[in-house]
């Protein structure tokens, strides 16, 4: 849990520093006004978000796909962070090549994800993405027309890679809500790091 919040309120820091000062001014006032310090009894990650509405959130991504989201490409402020560089290396050196960047996206709570493939003309081969926050559910749909589909629970703290067929054969989203084995799971505000290889023309 504590690599999983220095990540979180990295990243989130990290967001909230390019948001106006309107924004940030709300989010201090919000602070201020709880009441007996109960904001410094933080008993979960969900508890590090602000509620949405104190965040400036975009409707809808350039290309329909994501709603109701602020992201960001990060560079991490590695010597402000005490432990930060550690887990950074442990994230890293998962991933199967290297020439990386990372890019952070923070759904609201009624954020989604529709079903899509990455642009294949911005896209390295892979993806690795660390979830952290709210249990999204990620629902893989073949394109074939043939192959089934199935769902990903992503509960915080979990990591995963899509490469090859998994990739560009199904078309991947983060759903609201759902239910998964049987278990509903309900919305939540989630915050994905995703590092993906660099495209060849990114690194000459």
């Amino acid at each position: 849990m504590s690599e999983q919040r220095i990540l979180l309120t990295t990243a989130l820091h990290q967001l909230d520093s390019m948001e106006s000062r309107a924004f940030r001014r709300r989010r201090d006032a919000y602070i201020r006004d709880r009441a007996d310090g109960a904001i410094e009894q933080l008993q979960s990650l969900r508890d590090l978000f602000f509620p949405d509405e104190y965040y400036k959130m975009e409707e809808g991504h350039y290309d329909g796909v994501i709603r109701h989201y602020r992201e960001m490409h990060i560079t991490w402020p590695e010597t402000e962070v005490p432990g930060l560089p550690a887990l950074l290396k442990r994230l890293h050196d998962l991933c199967p090549t290297p020439n990386i960047q990372t890019h952070i996206l923070h759904l609201a709570s009624d954020g989604e994800i529709l079903p899509h493939i990455d642009n294949l003309q911005a896209s390295g081969t892979w993806i690795l993405g660390v979830s952290l926050g709210a249990e999204r559910i990620m629902r893989m749909e073949g394109t074939d027309g043939r192959t089934n589909s199935f769902d990903v629970l992503l509960p915080s703290g979990s990591v995963y890679i899509q490469r090859d067929t998994v990739r560009f054969g199904y078309t991947h989203s983060i759903l609201k809500e759902g239910s998964f084995l049987g278990r509903e799971i309900n919305r939540g505000p989630r915050l994905s790091i995703m590092i993906r290889d660099r495209l060849p023309l990114e690194q000459s």
